[in-house]
């Protein structure tokens, strides 16, 4: 009987260490990949001022038999795509499977695709401890307008915890912060042309809702944007038409 007590108290024991592990679940900060399986439009713009400069970033969610993704498709304010990046939705989080870049050939103009060779694919953990652990996200690709160049991108987040809330269409939001390292170079390793910081808010059941990123030794390079608005795609092909006057 004492045996059997003693083993039961392990268990718990053992139990309440897996369980308490002091890790947080952020899942429901990212994006609600099930909301987005029709595709939605998450317009930003900056963050300060008076001034625009939207960006949009068509979301829409997929799946394959290898599991399920979400597809994000970036535009500039002029409407041109500036990348694609697919992610893949894992128990753990989101781990990214292809990104392309798109650059404007100079001598047509027309959107070049250049596919990038993904080499750490961490973007969005789902269990977090506030300040321990990176998640790192890095790649590297040949522009179109420079072959015999190779570009790298390393990206790292660590988990800063709450954010201030965020209000959005009458409504407030909760919010998580990430802070953000950032490196751009010419070769791995060394090189660097820029290195970077910055921060992004998650909302609960929103997904990114601002972002701000500050690049050079002394700042030269800021961009801050927030969460303006949220549409179908129909919506961004009106707004393109009436911007080249269709």
């Amino acid at each position: 009987m004492y045996f059997r007590v003693g083993f039961g108290v392990l268990c718990l024991v053992f139990a309440a260490a897996c369980v308490g592990d002091g890790k947080r679940n952020i899942r429901e900060y990212y994006f609600p990949v099930e909301e987005l399986r029709r595709g939605q439009v998450y317009e930003y713009d900056l963050a300060q001022g008076d001034s625009s400069s939207p960006e949009y970033r068509y979301y829409k969610t997929f799946e394959r038999d290898s599991g399920l993704f979400l597809a994000g498709t970036y535009y500039n304010d002029h409407f041109q795509i500036g990348q694609i990046i697919r992610e893949k939705i894992t128990d753990k989080g989101i781990i990214a499977s292809e990104y392309s870049l798109y650059d404007a050939d100079l001598e047509t103009g027309k959107q070049i695709q250049t596919n990038a060779a993904i080499e750490s694919p961490e973007v969005y953990p789902f269990r977090v401890k506030d300040s321990v652990g990176i998640y790192l996200f890095s790649l590297h690709y040949e522009p179109v307008t420079d072959p015999s160049t190779t570009i790298y991108l390393t990206r790292r987040r660590i988990f800063l915890g709450d954010a201030p809330a965020f209000e959005f269409k009458g409504e407030t939001y909760t919010c998580i912060r990430f802070g953000l390292l950032e490196s751009i170079g010419t070769r791995k390793g060394g090189d660097e042309m820029l290195r970077g910081r910055g921060e992004e808010w998650y909302a609960k059941g929103l997904g990114l809702v601002y972002y701000r990123k500050t690049f050079g030794n002394n700042g030269q390079v800021k961009f801050e944007y927030k969460l303006k608005d949220v549409f179908p795609m129909s919506e961004l092909e009106k707004k393109a038409e009436a911007f080249f006057g269709e």
